[in-house]
């Protein structure tokens, strides 16, 4: 009874026993708050092993590791944070004073926790112990397996021959059976100690490498995407200039152009108006000789009022050489003058028939005016 008391008064505290499940499933809320106290600048507690969890290792040499209850590795666990912080006041002795020596005043919960806390026990979300108190526990408790043995072979001598030594023989194995399992039982606690120290150093290493590697990656895309906006914007700016210069560039081709089809077609432009003019010639002459035959027309119509009245004269005087003589010029003159009056009409019209046909021949000097203009600019225009 003196040994079983002694082992539940002093070892259980230490086998986390009698630590309770820290925190009901508070979740993803209660992480959010630790993260948000971290920010607010409240003044960091002294560490604490009650501020690390015993959480699934993935380590397949150790089942546990201890990891904070607050921060970002909150995350991962299923407890809530218990209102502890990111960072807190490294230790002022022992051998997690000497380990965070030469850190500044404060120091992180992922570094305190894996370096002077230990899980216990084989549960998860349970709270770790201090390494060093683990560690001084496991002498005491050989001793105070021994200390019962001691107080029964006392009493055993007390008793005198009322004693059995066949009691006495089993009583001693079984306290020696029970150092040794607590011996065994310490070293397996050293042990995996160990084993969690290096694969938390591990987990944290990764997360850091994997935490590099992801804002390198954010930042090669950011710069790329910044280097791929300022070519975009590059390419405007050179597209746009470019289709200035081509703008400009086919402008005056254009206009010169214009100016060796304009060129060209004067000839054809020149050539008509000239046959314009000749058609005009040949109509004034038209109109000329009308004007001539007309004036022809009236002499022998005055003549051959002339002549009938030299024929009344003669019809009372028949043998009057002079009247005759003037009848007979009368005659010649109306003959010439009719001839005249027709030969004159007949090249009136010559004339202006010749000035018709020359005007109908002024749509194919513009047909080739508008053809030399347009082979003209063709040939001086750049292809494509």
């Amino acid at each position: 009874m003196v040994r079983t008391c002694f082992f539940s008064g002093f070892l259980l505290p230490f086998l986390a026993q009698a630590h309770l499940r820290a925190g009901t499933g508070a979740g993803l809320v209660a992480q959010q708050k630790s993260k948000l106290s971290t920010k607010t600048g409240r003044a960091a507690q002294a560490c604490s092993c009650d501020c690390c969890l015993s959480e699934a290792a993935k380590s397949s040499y150790n089942k546990l590791a201890c990891v904070p209850r607050g921060g970002p590795t909150a995350l991962f666990t299923e407890a809530g944070d218990g209102g502890c912080e990111t960072l807190c006041l490294k230790p002022e002795e022992g051998k997690a004073a000497e380990f965070f020596e030469d850190s500044g005043r404060e120091v992180d919960y992922s570094r305190f926790c894996m370096a002077a806390c230990q899980p216990v026990g084989s549960s998860k979300d349970m709270l770790c112990a201090d390494k060093e108190e683990v560690s001084k526990a496991l002498p005491v408790v050989a001793l105070a397996a021994s200390a019962p043995a001691s107080a029964d072979a006392a009493a055993a001598a007390a008793a005198g021959p009322a004693a059995s030594p066949a009691a006495a023989d089993e009583a001693g194995s079984n306290q020696e059976a029970q150092v040794a399992e607590q011996l065994a039982e310490a070293a397996v606690l050293q042990a995996a100690h160990r084993a969690t120290e290096a694969k938390q150093a591990a987990a944290l290493s990764r997360f850091a490498y994997e935490k590099l590697a992801h804002s390198r990656n954010e930042a090669a895309e950011a710069a790329g995407q910044a280097a791929l906006e300022e070519v975009i914007i590059d390419a405007r700016k050179d597209a746009g200039e470019a289709t200035k210069i081509r703008l400009g560039w086919e402008e005056a081709a254009q206009a010169h152009a214009a100016q060796k089809a304009l060129v060209a077609a004067a000839v054809y432009k020149n050539a008509k108006v000239k046959a314009l003019a000749v058609a005009d010639a040949w109509q004034q002459s038209s109109a000329d000789l009308l004007k001539v035959g007309k004036q022809y027309e009236e002499y022998s119509t005055r003549q051959q009022v002339a002549e009938r009245e030299i024929k009344k004269q003669l019809d009372n005087d028949a043998s009057n050489q002079k009247l005759l003589t003037k009848l007979h010029t009368a005659e010649v003159a109306v003959e010439h003058g009719m001839a005249a009056a027709k030969k004159y009409v007949k090249d009136a019209n010559a004339a202006k028939d010749e000035a018709a046909r020359i005007r109908a021949n002024g749509a194919w000097y513009d047909q080739a005016e508008a053809a030399a203009a347009a082979h003209a600019m063709y040939a001086d225009l750049p292809k494509g």
